[in-house]
């Protein structure tokens, strides 16, 4: 049953017209339990208002953090809370991310629920680590996952991109290798096989990786550019790697990402000084990227606007990570803005099967 809550009420309400009562009686009834309905939805509301806030022609953060705070603790089903936990990691602030994964946490350990959502809770979980600065604690939590055999992208990803950051590159290659032989790649992955040939010294290796990853797709994470146009300064390819720094610009930048526009915006004004030395030879690669960044000017500004608007401002807009990032199946617990736009339509027709969401 899809909407248990909708054909709950439905039914309620036919009970209410046909039962022998004066008709201000049954409007009282009928108010009564739209009242009911809104209260126990009422975290719902709360993030689609605060999608409002934060997505809106006229932004406001402060107003949009408040709303997302109180729709976690007014009360949401654990895959949306370890969403807006992401959110939070990502966008606001890690501190408040922190304590909405903990929540989740303790309350699916105290009713002995299935670990999936545990474990996903605990992936999103370090990604605050990391961001507060707690690198040691982000990766050993990660590896505890792994040890207990689990063993999904998002996971891989994070634990790889520690490990690759902190130059731990034994582990980081043995995390890749065990990757490969059970999950599909995903850019992220790449990226990350990527960097790692390029920190032990494997440049032309690293280069087949990234003119791939260029040439057949369209990364929208910043590192991914980033990486591959180190690759090509250490190859005196200046030109190209200007050009995918200018790439890596126009990607979102997350408190999450693991380079700062302010650092990429420097190694671009490095490489314009550079291409006198340019030793060329990165035709097909330059002609990829000239050609994304002619169809960007398409539009109206550097990027589509995906945000909500006057007219469009019918569903909560709360995107939450590059979509590279996550499998595309696995939609239910990672950030995927599919997921978020079902919020507020949920609000009134879609009830929470907490037993049907734990088996996703």
């Amino acid at each position: 049953m899809k909407n248990p809550t909708l054909l709950v009420a439905a039914a309620i309400i036919l009970v209410i017209v046909f039962t022998p009562v004066a008709q201000s009686v049954k409007i009282t009834l009928i108010l009564l339990l739209l009242i009911i309905t809104l209260y126990l939805k009422r975290g719902y509301i709360f993030v689609a208002l605060g999608s409002r806030a934060l997505n809106g022609r006229n932004p406001d953060e402060a107003k949009a953090w408040r709303y997302y705070t109180m729709g976690w603790k007014a009360g949401l089903p654990p895959s949306y809370t370890i969403m807006l936990g992401n959110l939070f990691v990502q966008r606001g602030d890690p501190t408040v991310a922190l304590e909405i994964f903990d929540s989740v946490i303790a309350k699916q350990q105290r009713r002995q629920k299935d670990g999936e959502i545990i474990a996903s809770a605990k992936t999103s979980r370090s990604m605050a680590l990391w961001v507060l600065g707690k690198r040691d604690e982000a990766i050993d939590s990660l590896q505890e996952l792994r040890d207990q055999g689990r063993m999904d992208k998002n996971l891989v990803v994070n634990l790889v991109s520690y490990l690759l950051d902190e130059n731990r590159l034994t582990e980081a290659k043995d995390v890749i290798e065990e990757a490969a032989e059970h999950l599909d790649e995903t850019p992220g992955m790449v990226d990350n096989r990527g960097h790692y040939m390029f920190l032990t010294g494997s440049l032309l290796e690293a280069r087949k990786i990234y003119d791939t990853l260029i040439s057949d797709g369209t990364p929208r994470f910043p590192e991914a550019y980033v990486h591959a146009a180190q690759v090509k300064i250490a190859l005196k390819n200046h030109k190209t790697a200007a050009l995918l720094l200018e790439k890596a610009l126009e990607c979102p930048f997350y408190k999450t990402s693991t380079v700062t526009k302010e650092e990429v915006t420097q190694l671009l004004e490095e490489q314009y000084g550079l291409f006198d030395s340019d030793v060329g030879g990165d035709d097909l690669i330059e002609d990829v990227l000239e050609r994304t960044l002619y169809d960007n000017d398409m539009f109206d500004e550097e990027s589509p606007n995906t945000d909500l608007t006057e007219d469009d401002d019918v569903e909560p807009n709360i995107e939450l990570a590059p979509e590279d990032y996550i499998d595309e199946d696995e939609s239910e617990i990672e950030i995927d803005s599919e997921d978020i736009s079902e919020l507020e339509s949920e609000l009134f027709d879609d009830d929470y099967d907490e037993e049907e969401d734990e088996k996703k």
